[in-house]
């Protein structure tokens, strides 16, 4: 009794505090991602007229370079019309409102939560809208906002990162000269390394791991059901009967405690080593 006892109580308190980590992480970040994390995009655009060469962009790829707390530079490959690529390094601010023209903003911002934009002038965005749906093989919680230039734009919520926008230019001359008639620029994301795909609405780690647990909590209660017939069959005493069931009932219930051990040890581990941003 003892033995099941602690193994009960230490498995709360793993689960315990996976839920706790994972809350604070979540509640607290206002970047969510790290370093190395990428996100690329195709790039459509349709409409009567063209764009400036320096902005006729068909591919793009953003890849973070550093975080340093609200402040985080960002790799932009682009590769444009006529094929040729092009990178830059984007500095992100989000104290001070630089977001980048809205490609990346604060991670977790829900339905009428604001972020500060000061590229126009310092004025503060809503967040129009959210839902769940999927995005890159995963269910993913999306936001959207929008204004007189990007007419709509997508981010995943978790991570801040834009994943597809709509954005229209008319009758419009750039700083440069250039006259743009109608044009509309439709980016949607294509890939990403910051999740994975999921398998019936579970993550690809949680998933594989949830089989295994599986695996050994099934072949555990055969072994121990083939080993408590054969000895359960044997057995010529009255009085020994329960005791075996007992016996083997408590056994069971070990395998099954330090299945769930491994399982929240596996989930926890994971968001220590590689989620904890």
């Amino acid at each position: 009794m003892k033995k099941v006892t602690f193994l009960t109580l230490a498995s709360l308190l793993l689960i315990f505090l996976f839920f706790a980590l994972f809350s604070s992480i979540y509640a607290e970040q206002t970047v969510g991602f790290k370093e190395g994390d990428w996100m690329e995009y195709d790039v459509v655009v349709t409409g009567t007229g063209s764009l400036p060469p320096t902005h006729d962009v068909r591919w793009m790829r953003m890849e973070v370079l550093s975080v340093d707390g609200d402040a985080f530079s960002v790799d932009m490959i682009v590769r444009f019309v006529n094929g040729t690529i092009g990178s830059s390094v984007w500095e992100y601010n989000f104290t001070e409102g630089n977001t980048g023209g809205w490609t990346i903003i604060p991670a977790n911002l829900g339905f009428g939560d604001t972020f500060f934009d000061s590229y126009f002038e310092p004025y503060v965005v809503p967040i129009r809208g959210e839902e769940q749906r999927e995005v890159l093989g995963a269910v993913r919680t999306v936001t959207y906002g929008n204004d007189s230039i990007r007419h709509h734009k997508e981010w995943d919520k978790a991570t801040g990162f834009f994943i597809g926008s709509v954005e229209v230019a008319q009758n419009f001359t750039n700083s440069n000269g250039w006259y743009i008639e109608n044009l509309t620029m439709t980016i949607q994301a294509t890939g990403t390394n910051m999740w994975t795909q999921q398998f019936f609405g579970l993550d690809q780690f949680v998933f594989v791991l949830f089989v295994l647990v599986l695996v050994l909590v099934v072949v555990g209660l055969i072994s121990g059901l083939i080993i408590w017939k054969k000895k359960f069959a044997n057995s010529n005493s009255v009085g020994l009967k329960p005791k075996l069931v007992l016996m083997y009932g408590k056994k069971m219930l070990y395998v099954f405690i330090v299945c769930v051990l491994l399982f929240s040890l596996g989930i926890l581990c994971k968001q220590l080593l590689f989620d904890n941003f």
